[in-house]
Order: C-alpha cells, then sequence, then structure tokens
C-alpha cells in the first residue's frame, strides 16, 4: 500500500502556481488556497511562487512548496514600471524553477504574472493557464502578454465577455466559478455580533463584511442607514479594512450615527462572523466579478442584498435568492431593507434558497473538477506555439489594435486624428503614469 502511494506521489504532475498581488488575504487569494489543497488533495504536486508574505506563510502551512520574491511588471500601473534587471531576474527565475522542479504545466492565478511567464513556458514548452479574477483592459491583455497563455479561465462570464471578437483564436477560453469552503463559513461557536452593536431583541442588524474600498460603495449603506433610523431600530456592523476606513467613520460622526454603526477589525476567523446573529448581509458594489462574501454569507443562510450588475447577476436571482438592485441607487437599497424588515417569510425565502443554490452550484468539488479537465486537456497537449510566434501574434495584435479604424473609409481630417489618438494611446503604456485603467 505505502509503495502505490509512494509510486502515486513520484508520478504526480507538478504544477507551479504564480500569483502577484498585495500583502492580504482576499478574494483571488482565498480560492489560491482552496485550489492549493484541493490538488494536494486530487494527487498534483503544488509549487507556489508568490510575492506575499501572508499568502506564503497559509501555503506553507497546507503543506505547499513556496518560493517568495520581489515580483515586477513592464510598462504596467503597477510600480516600479520600468525595473528590467528584475524583470530579467524573473524570466531566468522562472526558467529556472521549472527545470528544477520539472513542472509541468504553470497556472498564472492573474494577469500580471503572465508578462514573464509566457515567453518562459513557449521556451521550455510547458503549458500555461491563465486564470483571471478581475476584467483587463485591451491594452492591459497586450502589456501583459494574454495571448501567451494556452488556456485562459475567467471566474465568471463577466471576465471574459469583454475580450474582442476572435481576440484570443489561438486559446482554449472557458469561464470556472468560485468554489465555495463551508469549513470557511460555518462554525459552531458564532461571534455575538448583537451584542457587540448592543442590539436589543427586535432590532435588525446588518452585516457587511469585505474590503473597505471605492467600488464597495460601502457609504450608500451608511446614508441607507441614517435615513431608516427614524422608522426602524437598526444596526450596522462594518467588518473590514481598507483606503476608505478614514472617510467611511468621518461619515459616521457626519451623520451622528455612533449608535448605530460599529467598525469590527478584519479578522481571519471569518466562520464566527458568517455564523454569527445577524439578520442579513449587504453588499452593493458598482463593480464585482463574482461576490466571494456574498456566495458565503449565502452559505452561512443569511439573506442578501446585493447589485444588479454583471458577475454578481450570474451567481443571484432577483427575489428568489436575493434582492438585487440598481448600484449607487440609495432610494431602491433604502426599499430593498424596508422589505426584508417587514417580510421575515421573505427574509427565511431567500436565506434557504441562497444557501440551497451555493452549496449545490459553487462547491469546491465542483470547481476543482472544472480545473481537473482543464489541467489534464493542456497536460495532453503540448504548447501549441513557440517564442517566435508569439511575438507574431502579439505584434500583429497591436498592429490590428492602432489600425483597424484607420482602414475604416473616413475623411483625412478624421484619419490623421484616429493615427494620432491610436499612438498616443499605445504610447501611453511607456509613460510613467501611476493610474490603472
Amino acid at each position: 500500500m505505502s509503495d502505490t502511494i509512494a509510486k502515486v506521489k513520484e508520478v504526480a504532475p507538478k504544477i507551479l502556481y504564480v500569483h502577484y498581488g498585495d500583502n492580504w488575504l482576499r478574494g483571488s487569494e482565498i480560492v489560491l488556497l482552496d485550489l492549493l489543497k484541493s490538488a494536494k488533495e486530487h494527487h498534483y504536486h503544488p509549487v507556489l511562487w508568490c510575492n506575499s508574505e501572508i499568502l506564503a506563510n497559509k501555503a506553507t502551512d497546507l503543506g505547499v512548496d513556496v518560493i517568495k520574491d520581489n515580483f515586477v511588471c513592464l510598462g504596467y500601473w503597477l510600480l516600479p514600471r520600468w525595473n528590467f534587471l528584475q524583470f530579467l531576474k524573473l524570466l531566468l527565475k522562472a526558467k529556472k524553477i521549472i527545470k528544477e522542479y520539472e513542472i509541468s504545466l504553470v497556472h498564472c492565478n492573474n494577469g500580471a504574472p503572465c508578462q514573464w511567464m509566457a515567453p518562459i513556458c513557449k521556451y521550455t514548452g510547458t503549458p500555461l493557464l491563465l486564470h483571471l479574477h478581475a476584467r483587463y483592459m485591451f491594452r492591459d491583455r497586450l502589456t501583459l502578454l494574454f495571448h501567451g497563455a494556452d488556456s485562459i479561465i475567467g471566474v465568471s462570464q463577466s471576465v471574459t465577455k469583454i475580450f474582442k471578437k476572435n481576440e484570443f483564436r489561438y486559446q482554449q477560453v472557458a469561464v470556472i466559478y468560485n468554489g465555495i469552503d463551508p469549513n470557511r463559513v460555518l462554525c459552531p461557536t458564532p461571534r455575538d455580533i448583537r451584542a457587540e452593536l448592543s442590539a436589543k431583541k427586535h432590532d435588525f442588524v446588518i452585516l457587511y463584511m469585505g474590503s473597505l474600498i471605492t467600488r464597495k460603495l460601502v457609504h450608500q449603506l451608511l446614508y441607507a442607514v441614517d435615513k431608516l433610523k427614524k422608522d426602524y431600530q437598526i444596526k450596522l456592523a462594518i467588518v473590514g479594512s481598507g483606503c476608505e476606513k478614514d472617510r467611511l467613520t468621518q461619515l459616521v460622526d457626519e451623520l451622528y450615527l455612533h449608535h448605530n454603526v460599529k467598525f469590527l477589525a478584519a479578522s481571519d476567523k471569518v466562520a464566527e462572523i458568517y455564523s454569527s446573529n445577524a439578520d442579513c448581509f449587504i453588499s452593493v458594489p458598482c463593480e464585482e466579478v463574482f461576490g466571494l462574501t456574498l456566495a458565503e454569507a449565502s452559505l452561512a443562510k443569511l439573506p442578501i442584498i446585493t447589485s444588479n450588475i454583471a458577475g454578481i447577476n450570474e451567481i443571484y436571482t432577483d427575489q428568489e435568492n436575493a434582492l438585487l438592485i440598481c448600484p449607487n441607487n440609495s432610494d431602491e437599497l433604502i426599499n430593498a431593507i424596508k422589505t426584508l424588515i417587514e417580510r421575515p417569510i421573505l427574509r427565511k425565502k431567500l436565506a434557504k434558497n441562497a444557501q440551497e443554490h451555493i452549496g449545490k452550484n459553487f462547491s469546491l468539488q465542483k470547481q476543482f473538477s472544472a480545473f481537473n479537465l482543464a489541467y489534464q486537456r493542456l497536460l495532453n497537449h503540448k504548447t501549441k506555439y513557440s517564442v517566435t510566434k508569439l511575438i507574431f501574434i502579439h505584434l500583429s495584435t497591436v498592429l490590428k489594435a492602432l489600425l483597424i479604424k484607420a482602414l475604416t473609409p473616413q475623411p483625412i481630417k478624421t484619419l490623421t486624428k484616429t493615427l494620432t489618438k491610436s499612438y498616443k494611446h499605445l504610447m501611453l503604456k511607456f509613460s510613467w503614469r501611476n493610474s490603472h485603467d
């Protein structure tokens, strides 16, 4: 028996997972940790190459081989943008890792690492899967060499729908929805959120957990609570951290919401919070590609109010398993909260339907089964083209982007403006501008 296990381990395909991100654990990092764990359980040998100490430590705890490094991209919005020496070191390091670990397949967990992994994968003949957790603009897809991937996986249709027609005709493009780990959500000893908020028996308690960043529109929740506090006993717990924290704290002061709103520090023990005694979970972002916290809250049987936007409305159906509203619409948000307060039977129905829906359609088993098929497909077929062809595809795509409008019949004056604009658009990638499109 032990000989059989040893033999399985010996022939286990080695997958290099590459992740470039901030030093935190949020959506894409959580999904990656679940994938690493599932890969080990399915007899793969995962190796993680990342720049995040927190992620590295968590992966090490799972028994994964980890390499931590300083990552850079050239001409991208992440700083520093022009560290050619470090980029060259990454290329050489990538080649060394693939050789020393005998890597069979590379899985880039976001777009940035594709810039140095694509040419090295082509050089070494290693298949490359690109896993996207966000929407990338066309010029970013060019800058990061997405055309060098053999397979592109989006976490929702909203990620892949922005691709231009036939843009990735040499690649397999698919969607694999995130899986939710019940162990991360359910807890036998939940926190008493109501007690922390000094909420009375009949107070309605709202929970928000996630990043405190602009696109999450957490301030809309504060405005809604301010309007509702006159007619309803309402409390709001905000769990998380981010660049908007100071602004939100100031807004609580301005609206005199000290007795209604409490900020709770971000915690690794999220199951204690999801499983708490809150009455509902609300997150109304203006931009989202999946909504991991929403799905987790649903698995904990919390009724949901969220935004009717691409990414989220692939997961939820209005009035069936959530209440979907237009983002940045205070009136709709207020009415939705009123509905949940006044209709407890609807609350229970939405919560029950959502829990069953997420449990059935967004399990870790279903997610990794899809990835396993993608891995096997790539492992059984050699990489389709060489570095030379990658360069040709990339240059032809850039030229097409620059000249497509120019080839359309139009007055000379307009044609000149179009070419000038196209030239400036391309040159924008070679400036020191530090914003992200």
